[in-house]
């Protein structure tokens, strides 16, 4: 049961670090694009835009894979933020669904925490992803 309450309070804490700046989209994906590139830097693709001369390249898209289910989102044109998940098989993209940005945060966060479980290295990732130890 103390397993379990510990898993959700880090599951909490975890969506509550990723949803931080979730009032501006631009906030948001730079806020996403540096925590999970610091921490996951492995199973996640951060696409910048942008002018290639430009002084500023912002996030326009995040992916997030992990085992069977790929995790994107992306900045549309008009600013808005899309979000899905990529149910794979056998590296082969299954079914695609459009979720809610609070959703897709919320998932990433469950997928963090049960990949730290089977994995020390991914832990310390974890711990240093929520606590802002860079």
């Amino acid at each position: 049961m103390e397993n379990d309450l510990d898993r959700s309070l880090e599951v909490d804490v975890l969506a509550a670090a990723l949803s931080r700046d979730n009032q501006e989209s631009g906030g948001l994906l730079e806020f996403l694009a540096q925590k999970l590139e610091q921490s996951l830097a492995q199973n996640t693709t951060v696409t910048r835009g942008g002018w290639i001369l430009s002084k500023d390249h912002p996030v326009e898209q995040i992916v997030v894979r992990f085992n069977d289910y790929h995790y994107q989102i992306i900045r549309q044109k008009n600013g808005v933020l899309s979000a899905s998940v990529m149910k794979l098989g056998r590296g082969i993209v299954l079914k695609t669904t459009t979720i809610a940005v609070d959703q897709w945060i919320n998932e990433i966060a469950r997928e963090i925490v049960q990949l730290s479980q089977s994995s020390e290295q991914t832990r310390k990732a974890l711990n240093r992803f929520v606590l802002g130890e860079f």
